[in-house]
């Protein structure tokens, strides 16, 4: 698994999008954590109970991709448990060589993330007992797990922070990219030729629709006021709403956002000028008169490449130290399976009803 897929999972847990889940119903098993050895990553024991949380957390985001039904898959010829066992490992081996990258980069997490990590532990103890009794982990191993992932983002901060693209790299980029942060203004007016479900007019209404926008085309051309043509004659609501900020028949929108025959003529137009042909579309007839081009911001451009650029040197620094890693999985592993929504209600005991009279 890429680098990028782990540390998303880990992510999970910060902005709490996975701490948060519940489950519903009766735990069964007996409560207790195991300190058994499941794999010896670098020569560190991980302990079946720390393992056991990455391999919720990873069921957890497996099961938010495809639901639960996902257990019944295959990927690549590998069964989707064999392969959520194998990423809550790489996750375990990714916070191990993290903690040994931040001891030689003097990296050391603060007292207030400590905290904040056992306080987020203790609530979601209380809160989700059910939890803990069915997957077998511990407060003491969700702490462990949430500081692993401010460690991972510390590390990768700090190594982002020691790397910078050559200045080449970054104006090749600029110049092959640059059209894709244009912006254009433009202001239009739409003459529907199909319903609220785009389906077709009939085709003496489409020609109504026509003569219509051809008249209002002409008004444009004549240069009568583009934004009071739009309140008069547009059937565009999106672009008349003024609850959404946008009103009169005006867009401002960089390319690949508006349907095609659309955009090119908002593009390809002068400033100030009307385009001097109806422009047909699936939604029907437009006038348009292109506002403004608004220039591609390079500084924008420079500093999203060199965040790129500074994630795929983490996330490769990140994938060679996870490679190198050696890493020992024990019988114990083989053992362990996802605990599915099914096995979860075969264990349910019965609830038993008691009236009084």
């Amino acid at each position: 698994m890429a680098v990028k897929g782990i540390k998303k999972l880990l992510a999970l847990a910060l902005t709490g999008a996975v701490l948060m889940t519940s489950i519903t119903g009766c735990a069964f098993g007996n409560g207790k954590t195991s300190k058994a050895v499941v794999a010896v990553i670098n020569g560190e024991k991980i302990p079946e109970s720390l393992y056991r949380i990455y391999l919720w957390y990873t069921q957890q985001y497996f099961e938010q991709i495809s639901g639960p039904g996902i257990w019944d898959m295959e990927i690549e010829g590998q069964k989707t448990g064999d392969l959520a066992k194998q990423r809550a490992l790489e996750s375990n081996i990714l916070s191990v060589v993290a903690n040994k990258k931040a001891e030689d980069l003097g990296i050391k997490i603060s007292k207030e993330a400590k905290r904040a990590a056992k306080e987020n532990a203790e609530s979601f103890v209380k809160s989700n007992p059910e939890i803990i009794e069915i997957y077998g982990f511990n407060e003491g191993d969700i702490e462990q797990f949430l500081i692993s992932t401010d460690i991972v983002s510390l590390v990768e901060e700090k190594l982002g922070e020691n790397y910078m693209p050559q200045e080449e790299e970054i104006q090749k980029y600029i110049d092959e990219n640059k059209s894709a942060y244009e912006e254009v203004t433009a202001k239009h007016v739409l003459i529907k030729t199909t319903d609220d479900n785009l389906n077709e007019l009939p085709k003496e209404e489409q020609e109504a629709k026509r003569k219509l926008a051809t008249e209002v085309l002409n008004k444009a051309l004549a240069s009568e006021d583009m934004s009071e043509l739009a309140r008069t004659y547009s059937e565009d609501q999106g672009s008349l709403n003024q609850v959404t900020g946008v009103e009169d028949g005006e867009y401002t929108f960089k390319r690949g956002k508006m349907v095609k025959e659309f955009e090119d003529a908002a593009f390809n137009g002068e400033d100030g000028k009307v385009w001097p042909e109806l422009v047909k579309t699936a939604y029907g007839y437009h006038i348009i008169k292109t506002e403004k081009h608004i220039p591609a911001n390079e500084e924008v451009m420079r500093d999203e490449f060199i965040a790129d650029a500074r994630r795929e040197f983490t996330n490769n620094e990140f994938n060679t130290m996870i490679s190198n890693a050696t890493v020992e999985k024990t019988e114990l592993y083989d053992t362990i399976s996802i605990i599915r929504e099914s096995d979860r209600a075969e264990e349910m005991p019965e609830t038993n009803t008691t009236t009084s009279e």
